[in-house]
Parts: structure tokens; sequence; C-alpha cells
């Protein structure tokens, strides 16, 4: 597949590999074909590439890494607004870094004003080191440094994070909540 890419066959990589692209398993030459595509500045045809996949593929993949590749790829392909679109129209919960993804997409379709405004309103280390990286882009270096937050807020926010996940993970079981999610509930009678 890489070499009939590479030689510009790319109807040809796509058919010696396609027997592939809904295994489940390791065989899996999706992505592969998804990102020498993209370097070869074949964007549409790696983007067809991510429609008609079988239901037990898009079961196991598609919220995982199908839709984020189907995105950036819509994106180099000048397609960013087709994409925010598909974005907005699932639900929030179902778009994992959904804004930070928004801004990049804002960003490719030279809305980079607005790609900035919504990555300084995003907490986190991945918006501020998107932004920093925008703003750099743009030469605005100055801002780009003042962008990243300082050690100290990057432990405190990651303790945060830590604590909201453990707390999110708790379970109540018998008026107790467990720490370790798998540890096994005290079960004995009582007395």
């Amino acid at each position: 597949m890489e070499l009939l890419i590479r030689q510009g066959r790319f109807d040809d990589a796509i058919k010696a590999a396609e027997h592939t692209f809904d295994d489940l398993y390791d065989s899996n030459l999706l992505q592969g074909a998804l990102i020498l595509l993209a370097d070869q500045a074949q964007h549409d045809k790696a983007i067809g590439l991510t429609q008609g996949r079988s239901p037990e593929f898009l079961a196991e993949n598609e919220a995982y890494w199908l839709r984020s590749n189907r995105w950036w790829l819509m994106g180099e392909a000048g397609r960013a607004r087709e994409a925010i679109a598909e974005i907005e129209a699932l639900p929030t919960d179902e778009v994992e870094d959904r804004e930070v993804t928004i801004a990049w997409l804002l960003a490719q379709d030279a809305r980079v004003e607005e790609a900035i405004t919504l990555l300084h309103s995003l907490p986190g280390k991945r918006a501020a080191t998107d932004l920093a990286e925008l703003l750099i882009r743009q030469g605005r270096f100055t801002e780009a440094i003042t962008a990243i937050p300082d050690v100290a807020t990057q432990r405190e926010e990651e303790r945060g994070a830590r604590a909201k996940q453990q707390h999110e993970s708790a379970s109540p079981d018998n008026g107790h909540v467990y720490d370790d999610p798998w540890a096994a509930p005290n079960t004995a009678p009582l007395e």
C-alpha cells in the first residue's frame, strides 16, 4: 500500500489494502492509509475511506479515533466548516477535546481570531499549548509565552483533574463510597 501510494497509484493502493479496513485487530491498515493519503494531499480520498465502515468497526473505533481523523482530514481539505457542523451535531459528551478541536478547525478556516478567543476561554494544558502554537504562527510571540501557565499552575490543574476523576469513578454501594473502583465491596453480613 505504501509503495503504491508513493507512486501516485492511490486507487490501486486502496484496493490492495481495503480488505483490512474493517478488521478489528492489528492487521487493520485504515489509519495508515489515511495518513499516507494525507501526506500526498489526497485528503478527499482519505475522507472517503472513513465512510462506509462496518457497524462493528464503527462501534469499536468511531468515537475513539475515526471521527477525529475525519475532522482533521476535513480541516486539511478546506472543509473545516463542514467538520465543525458534524461536531456540533453530536452530543457534547461524545466528542473528546471538543472545543480544542473546533478551535483548530476555526484556524484552518482562516477564522484565527475566533480560534484564539475560544482557546483563551478553555482550561487545560492542551488548550494553552494549542493557543501558544497558534499565536506563534501569527508572529505573536509575547502573547504565546504568556499563554502557557507556569509549572505550579499546571500541577494544581492536574491535581484537580485527578481528584475530579477519582470522585467521578467512586461508586456508591451500601451507603459507602470506595476510592478503588476495583475493590470488592464489603459483603460481610450485618450482626
